[in-house]
């Protein structure tokens, strides 16, 4: 079997890897701090609109830059904002709404609206979706070398199909990847089952694949997974994630190889 080194070191035989994207593929952190302020401008817009008054306005807007991981050095890489789906994001705005006295279905209807109206925002008006989108230095290198060794490539992301796809069309990956599990497929991260289901239409066992991410949560996953090669990727963000559960951390894409 093909065989990963860390820093020239061997550290295990594998047939296949998945991969997380937002963090580890490509850096999103400028995209998703940018989304996360316009979520708060749309969630304190709409408060404006329904006569909130000033206090609890503000009141909400601390709330909301803590839930998003806002902060004067940026967007937490731990953050729900940075690792959450958006629909984990959008239960997790609603239940802060229902703080200031809304019911949930109305909380839960009045996050989705201001979800919508960010993206709309952001891809007609500010910046378009192009801009989290790029691969991250040395990634692209090491994921040919690893297609090249007959190692199967997965995947594995809490992004939408579509944003899967386009992630893939911009940045030409077509054919890179054997298979792709976004936030349709279920069970979804970070169920262990996702992992397992995913091996299963890899024709392999999670015993033969090692796993890359930027976040506990799939770390978590991989090893309740039993996935013998959880790797930490921390070279996809500004302030470095803090990791508690990787067993090796990769810092640079160019410090993976494969023989």
């Amino acid at each position: 079997m093909p065989e990963l080194l860390l820093k020239a070191k061997s550290i295990g035989s594998i047939k296949g890897v998945l991969l997380d994207k937002d963090g580890t593929l490509l850096n999103s952190e400028d995209y998703l701090s940018e989304l996360a302020k316009t979520r708060i401008e749309c969630s304190v817009k709409r408060f404006i609109n329904l006569k909130i008054n000033k206090i609890k306005i503000l009141i909400l807007k601390k709330l909301l830059f803590s839930l998003y991981g806002l902060n004067s050095k940026g967007l937490s890489a731990n953050s729900i904002m940075a690792i959450g789906s958006r629909d984990q994001n959008i239960l997790s705005t609603a239940t802060l709404f229902t703080l200031f006295g809304f019911n949930w279905c109305n909380s839960l209807e009045m996050s989705q609206q201001i979800f919508d109206e960010a993206d709309m925002f952001l891809s007609t008006i500010k910046i378009g979706p192009q801009h989290q989108k790029h691969i991250i230095y040395g990634a692209l290198d090491c994921l040919f070398s690893l297609k090249n060794e007959g190692v199967h490539l997965a995947l594995m992301t809490n992004d939408t199909k579509d944003g899967v796809e386009e992630f893939i069309s911009l940045n030409k990956l077509q054919g890179l990847f054997n298979y792709l599990w976004s936030a349709e497929c279920q069970p979804s991260k970070p169920n262990p089952n996702a992992v397992i289901e995913l091996c299963k239409k890899m024709n392999l066992k999670p015993s033969e694949c090692a796993l890359i991410s930027d976040a506990d949560t799939d770390l978590r996953m991989a090893k309740k997974a039993k996935i013998p090669l959880a790797i930490g990727f921390i070279g996809g963000w500004g302030n470095p994630p803090v990791l508690d559960d990787p067993q090796f951390i990769l810092e640079n894409w160019d410090k993976l190889k494969v023989r």
